[in-house]
């Protein structure tokens, strides 16, 4: 009598895998060197990841300084026109002028309503 033994699952399929692939990368070993080597590079890489986000950083921070710089001189600058303004507007610089001097000053006022500013002569 003779028996017929079936495996779970197809096994063309592992013939199948053995024929594309050849049989030395299926027999791939993990040795403690490939594990070191592979730390090292994930280590490297993350690193260099670091970096990089690390100087846009440095490099948002410098250019929030130079930002800062510039806000400051330009405030200075406002501080001086503005002195420079109020000195132009003062009484006294008023009062200097040509054309202050040319005016006359007018002999008598008379307001023509109690209630407003209108003058006649």
């Amino acid at each position: 009598m003779s028996q017929l033994v079936l495996e779970r699952g197809a096994s063309y399929k592992k013939s199948l895998l053995k024929r594309l692939i050849p049989a030395r990368l299926l027999n791939f070993e993990l040795s403690p060197y490939f594990l070191i080597v592979s730390l090292v590079a994930f280590v490297c890489l993350l690193t260099f990841t670091t970096l990089i986000f690390s100087t846009n950083e440095v490099t948002k921070g410098y250019t929030l300084n130079k930002l800062d710089a510039e806000q400051q001189e330009l405030v200075k600058e406002r501080e001086i026109k503005d002195m420079q303004l109020s000195k132009v507007r003062a009484l006294d610089a008023i009062k200097s002028t040509s054309k202050v001097s040319k005016m006359a000053r007018p002999k008598s006022v008379a307001y023509v309503h109690g209630d407003t500013v209108v003058v006649s002569r």
